[in-house]
């Protein structure tokens, strides 16, 4: 059995102790267990997301959990479209780039 110092008289205690014979201080275990830090988990693909807004604009955004922004894409990239072909398409490309932007690892 090892021994260790007591923090509070400097005596040395077994390492199976729970206190200190001589002082009373209590003996933190040894061996205690080692914390785990878990990697960040991914929340959403960024190129499931682009290509979520390019089948339905707007669909890549709220994918990413961000309803209001992609309820907004479908609805101004349609009137893109109805107004003009090349206004639509300029939008639409800019609705999948955000969409593929962004920090994965957090929910949007």
């Amino acid at each position: 059995m090892a021994l260790i110092q007591c923090p509070e008289c400097g005596k040395e205690v077994s390492s199976a102790a729970t206190a200190c014979p001589s002082c009373g201080h209590p003996i933190r275990p040894v061996t205690e267990a080692p914390t785990v830090i878990s990697a960040p988990v991914q929340k959403w693909s960024p190129g499931v997301a682009a290509v979520l807004s390019l089948v339905i604009p707007g669909a890549g955004q709220i994918y990413k959990g961000q309803i209001l922004n992609g309820l907004f894409w479908m609805f101004i990239i349609v009137i893109g479209y109805m107004a003009f072909i090349i206004p639509g398409a300029i939008m639409h490309l800019f609705c999948i780039i955000g969409a593929a932007s962004g920090d994965s690892y957090k929910n949007a």
